[in-house]
């Protein structure tokens, strides 16, 4: 039977902990939501696609979801958990490249729909996420109140909330 001293099992337990942290990239909880200014006449069906073609070195990608919006202002979905992948393994380049994650939506029944690419990066204690080529009027947001802002960042170590809200009559 080995024993191990108390320093010694301490600067495993660290360098466990370090190793499993050291390839985490910027992460957090993510929703898709969809602005309207009156309320529709009848309730409506958003379809929402997280990740799909155009993902590039993400840990984790969300899922997909659909909603009913009956209401006007900012109705909201959760896509999960999107975090991206700050570390080269199984021979990716991951560690230098970009890390992009799309996010669209269409309503059901109608012409409404609308896309985001979105550049995450970490580094030293903040985390942020760009929104690229976005729909007209698209912001991402701490919350589900309506901001004007494409770029967002938050603490490191946390998991947002982030909110990335379209809004259909910009187009």
């Amino acid at each position: 039977m080995k024993t191990i001293t108390l320093s010694a099992a301490v600067a495993v337990a660290a360098s466990t902990l370090f190793a499993a942290s050291a390839h985490a990239g910027a992460g957090a909880n993510v929703n898709a939501c969809i602005n309207l200014p009156t309320k529709p006449m009848q309730a409506m069906t958003v379809q929402v696609t997280a990740g799909g073609a155009g993902t590039h070195c993400m840990n984790d990608t969300g899922k997909s979801t659909s909603f009913q919006v009956d209401n006007a202002g900012v109705t909201c979905a959760t896509v999960g958990y999107v975090e991206a992948k700050a570390s080269s393994t199984k021979g990716d380049t991951c560690a230098t490249d970009s890390s992009n994650w799309p996010l669209s939506y269409k309503i059901v029944n109608t012409a409404f729909s609308g896309t985001t690419q979105s550049g995450w990066s970490g580094a030293g204690t903040r985390n942020s996420i760009n929104l690229e080529n976005p729909s007209k009027d698209t912001v991402v947001c701490g919350s589900d109140s309506l901001c004007n802002a494409t770029s967002w960042n938050w603490n490191h170590g946390t998991q947002g909330p982030l909110y990335i809200i379209f809004q259909p009559q910009g187009q």
